[in-house]
């Protein structure tokens, strides 16, 4: 009795150290996502040649690490592992693909920054809250004729080379009403066009037609004599023996469920649903499902929690403005930032973070007028302010500025109007469990918690 005691003890800690191992690895593969979001963000001013190099080598560390995996995954004996070796490979081999692309289309000369006054801005765009509802019968919940079959699903969304996963969420079944992934997938340097690409994969765990097969012949070996089972031995023999088609890739090969491609117009505050656009509904191999799925798009310009330009500018108010009486006030400080022309007395009381003395709203209702020596900047409602520059290649400079940025407000649409809460990965710690307090030298924990990213 003791013995079976113990034998469930190892039991439930095996339990245990699976879920601490999917834990560790979804922490490893956040914190990946965040550097590698922070990494593209950086890389906005980088020279075509520069940006060259930097894509070379990572084609060259996406293929050492696709070759790795595929060694990996042909010595698995372990589903988890396999199932998880064999989504980072469809990862790798698609990210090779797209950084191929990406390179060629910067050596055409199309993908190459250009350095210019008033470049357009950038965004930051998250996705989060991926739930997918399921379409289970009523009928599939019956105990012996119902539906038995149980899935590994997860996502792979992508823009250009930026290319993400969520993790694995095994098993899925009759039980699940939906399926839920709480990934936060971040995505740097958004131009206003993108189109984010949602794509659905699924493997069949168990197959119910096998099973029964299975049920089927063991019950008919026992009801036959000793004859019959010799006979059913010899032709099971004679079809193992005929050749099997190999498959090119080793291990699970995931089905494509469906995709969903979000554009800026689909962003917004709160979870919304969309359409999802299913590859094959009459598969068995794939899970039944809606059509439907929801998630939360947000965006956020990078003008907006960013300075654009900031300097020194004269300023001259209407006759109305209390602030110089139709006076020019010299040495004002000014910051294009979120929109509005912000401006302080002087610089020292920008350096001591005071609230601007004006906010000039700078939308794409903004008329902003060249007028010599002057530029000027109006409003509806508002009288005319008018700006100056000690020098034509600031003023030059300041009107580029202005221009653009008016026409991200236009661009940008709701991102512009409203502001967005755009999330980061979950970086968290683990949560501990009882297992990883006894057991301080736990390698699952070492390998991901104490990872160097």
């Amino acid at each position: 009795m003791q013995s079976i005691r113990r034998g469930l003890k190892r039991k439930d800690r095996g339990g245990e150290e699976e879920e601490e191992y999917q834990a560790g690895l979804n922490q490893f593969q956040a914190a990946v996502r965040k550097r590698e979001s922070i990494r593209l963000k950086l890389q906005m001013g980088s020279a075509p040649g520069l940006l060259e190099k930097e894509i070379q080598n990572k084609i060259k560390i996406e293929e050492s690490v696709c070759q790795g995996t595929a060694k990996f995954l042909s010595a698995c004996k372990n589903q988890a592992q396999s199932l998880e070796a064999a989504k980072n490979l469809l990862l790798g081999n698609l990210r090779v693909d797209m950084l191929r692309f990406e390179l060629n289309k910067l050596r055409r000369g199309r993908g190459s920054p250009v350095v210019k006054k008033g470049n357009p801005s950038y965004a930051a765009v998250s996705l989060s809250d991926i739930r997918i509802p399921l379409l289970w019968r009523p009928k599939d919940h019956m105990e012996d004729t119902g539906d038995n079959r149980k899935f590994a699903m997860f996502c792979i969304v992508r823009v250009g080379s930026q290319i993400y996963d969520t993790a694995l969420v095994s098993p899925v079944d009759r039980n699940n009403t939906d399926v839920t992934f709480n990934d936060v997938l971040l995505f740097s340097k958004m131009p206003p066009y993108f189109e984010l690409k949602l794509e659905v994969y699924s493997y069949l765990l168990t197959d119910p037609v096998t099973s029964a097969h299975a049920k089927l012949v063991k019950t008919l070996s026992k009801a036959v004599g000793t004859l019959q089972k010799v006979v059913l031995k010899e032709q099971n023999d004679e079809n193992a023996s005929l050749p099997k088609k190999k498959s090119s890739r080793p291990g699970p090969q995931y089905d494509l469920l469906g995709t969903a491609t979000l554009r800026l117009e689909d962003a917004g505050e709160e979870v919304r649903p969309h359409e999802l656009f299913l590859e094959d509904s009459e598969n068995d191999r794939l899970p039944p499902m809606f059509g439907q799925f929801c998630c939360r798009l947000a965006v956020q310009p990078y003008c907006r929690e960013e300075p654009v330009l900031v300097g020194s500018l004269s300023v001259r108010y209407p006759l109305n403005e209390r602030y110089s009486g139709g006076r020019w006030a010299e040495n004002c400080w000014a910051r294009l930032m979120d929109f509005k022309l912000c401006l302080w007395q002087s610089l020292e009381q920008y350096e001591a973070a005071r609230s601007p003395s004006k906010q000039i709203r700078i939308d794409q209702d903004t008329t902003i007028r060249d007028a010599g020596d002057i530029f000027t900047v109006e409003n509806y409602g508002e009288g005319i302010i008018e700006l100056k520059c000690d020098t034509k290649e600031n003023k030059v400079m300041w009107l580029a500025h202005l221009y653009q940025h008016a026409c991200d407000h236009k661009r940008w649409k709701s991102a512009s109007q409203d502001r967005m809460e755009v999330l980061s990965p979950d970086t968290r710690p683990v949560t501990r469990t009882k297992s990883m307090m006894t057991r301080t030298r736990s390698k699952l924990v070492l390998l991901y918690n104490e990872t160097k990213i």
